[in-house]
């Protein structure tokens, strides 16, 4: 009766270990060297019915700096399901050891649960191992003749006085006359040409995407709506998660934004993009009123 009970309390540790979120992270070279890129692949297993997220590209990487990144197909096994993520990363810090360790997200209905694994570590590999700050005096290139040879000064520093007050006066006239005007025609021409060129952009990505749907080109075109509202707003929208753009912009974006989410994290592909139109007509809303505060301002 002891033996069946033992057998029976390890049958449970083991049930209970197995729903366990478990992390692992390692680095695929030893060494780094500045700007050369190097690999870091973090794990997870976990239960099938759990929401996991793995970190992306606006994640903070210290000291490395994000490259790219790809995702191995997820396999589930047992009600387990296996995630990889292959980070490129670089780094351009000296220091002799660097250290990263990359968390894991399990999403919840009003939270979020954080899974660290054990930081791994790479050694900095210098190019050139010591740098003389100094030369014998023999090996220096010095010339031997140092007799005095007198040049000729050329430059008349009346003249230069004269017409560099001139052009400076003109200057100051012209700025305190016509400067308020210039200062608005090179605003509204900037912001034109970047409200442009982000239109093109986004529509190339999302026809793309419509072409051949895959997590890493929805997440690439999200980054680059994020970077234009960063730069349109004066708001950091490439650090806010869409949780909070959500709460910043009172609800409005909170479906196309959900939709896009699931695209990247769950690998979703849906019937239309009807969501990345959302957040383009969202965004040329916001570009007017930009228009008119600073042709009015």
């Amino acid at each position: 009766m002891r033996s069946f009970f033992t057998i029976l309390f390890f049958f449970i540790v083991l049930c209970a270990s197995a729903q366990e979120v478990q992390v692992h992270a390692r680095f695929t070279e030893d060494s780094v060297r500045i700007g050369v890129p190097v690999h870091y692949t973090l794990t997870a297993r976990y239960p099938s019915h759990y929401q996991v997220v793995f970190p992306d590209s606006t994640f903070n990487f210290a000291p490395f700096e994000f490259q790219s990144k790809r995702f191995i197909p997820t396999k589930t096994l047992n009600n387990l399901s296996y995630d990889s993520v292959i980070y490129t990363l670089v780094s351009f810090e000296i220091d002799s050891l660097q250290l990263l360790s990359l968390p894991v997200f399990q999403i919840q209905k009003r939270d979020s649960l954080v899974y660290t694994p054990a930081a791994d570590t790479v050694f900095f590999s210098a190019l050139v191992a010591t740098v003389p700050d100094s030369l014998a005096i023999s090996q220096l290139p010095l010339k031997t003749n140092t007799a005095y040879n007198k040049v000729r000064w050329i430059l008349n520093y009346p003249v230069l006085l004269i017409i560099g007050g001139s052009l400076l006066l003109v200057a100051i006239v012209v700025w305190v006359t016509f400067g308020k005007r210039i200062r608005k025609h090179f605003k509204l021409k900037r912001l034109l040409k970047k409200h442009s060129e982000f239109i093109v952009d986004f529509d190339q990505a999302v026809q793309n995407l419509h072409i051949t749907f895959k997590p890493d080109i929805a997440e690439k075109s999200l980054a680059l709506w994020k970077r234009y509202m960063e730069e349109l707003c004066a708001l950091p929208y490439t650090k806010y998660t869409s949780k909070e753009i959500t709460e910043i912009e009172n609800g409005e974006l909170t479906h196309p934004l959900h939709t896009v989410d699931r695209m990247i994290y769950a690998q979703w592909q849906p019937e239309s993009l009807s969501a990345f139109e959302q957040l383009k007509t969202f965004t040329i809303n916001r570009f007017n009123q930009k228009l008119q505060e600073v042709k009015h301002g």
